[in-house]
């Protein structure tokens, strides 16, 4: 098990410094000046605050389009629910000794210890490298994973469902129990891998990345299923609520210009490796 997780560790770790070791590009002098929140200090906690607020209270100021957003993934979770159990054991007579290695790696990026891990050495090369960008980067990945967090936490209090494991079967819940084997609805390491891959894929520029980020999220979300920890609605609500909550992060704070910060894939031919750049 102590291998497993410094395995894992070892993975978030990597997929860091391939962000935090990514060269500085000076930007345009024609273009405004702007002053993101990129250092970690009372500013940005208030930044959080606000923004906090304005993630709870948006559902208010949803127009039609946010609304048949909704509508259309309320129905698809209604569908699959259904389904819940028949997927579930799907999954389960699925595995195999390969995905049971890939879960012991792969399926910890979730985890809330290991994001924040990911977050801070994504922060700490900011640091090092004087990169406003990766700073940036990091406190709005920060500014996502700790809403999304806190929405989970209400809801999963909420609804009381029971976990897999819990043997209740996937239609038993109990409102506002204090037992972890009624934590089920949503998923938050769905949650909180979707929160973070949306909030580096908004403040990247390279499909590349984008598809990486997402694709990490995603297979935290299956294994979550596969590990006997989560029933497929859950893993849906949770990647929805994170993926959407980091979108909303990014959004509130954009810079005034499109495209600001850029993350861009670069393969340095005598060296051949894979770098990333921010342009800001």
């Amino acid at each position: 098990m102590r291998n497993n997780k410094s395995r894992t560790a070892v993975a978030a770790a990597v997929l860091a410094v391939l962000i935090w070791r990514a060269p500085l590009q000076a930007s345009p002098e024609d273009m405004p000046p702007v002053k993101p929140v990129d250092r970690l200090n009372g500013e940005f906690l208030k930044n959080l605050g606000r923004d906090f607020a304005a993630v709870v209270s948006s559902p208010v100021r949803w127009g039609s389009g946010d609304w048949l957003k909704f509508v259309v993934l309320a129905g698809t979770g209604a569908a699959i629910y259904g389904f819940d159990k028949d997927i579930y054991d799907w999954v389960q007579r699925s595995k195999g000794s390969a995905s049971e290695d890939a879960s012991t790696i792969l399926g910890k990026l979730g985890n809330g210890g290991y994001l924040t891990a990911f977050m801070a050495a994504l922060y700490a090369g900011g640091e090092i490298f004087d990169e406003p960008g990766l700073r940036r980067t990091a406190l709005l990945s920060l500014e996502s994973f700790l809403t999304t967090s806190a929405l989970v936490l209400g809801l999963k209090a909420g609804f009381g469902r029971a976990r897999p494991n819990a043997g209740e079967g996937a239609r038993s819940f109990h409102p506002f129990s204090l037992s972890t084997r009624y934590t089920s609805f949503p998923s938050g390491d769905a949650a909180g891998a979707f929160a973070v891959a949306a909030t580096i894929a908004e403040e990247s520029s390279e499909p590349f990345i984008d598809v990486l980020a997402y694709g990490l999220a995603g297979l935290v979300a299956v294994f979550r299923v596969h590990d006997r920890k989560h029933w497929p609605t859950d893993v849906l609500a949770g990647s929805a609520l994170g993926f959407f909550v980091g979108k909303k992060i990014c959004g509130l704070n954009k810079s005034g210009r499109d495209n600001a910060y850029h993350v861009a894939l670069r393969l340095t031919p005598r060296e051949q490796a894979l770098t990333l750049t921010i342009f800001f």
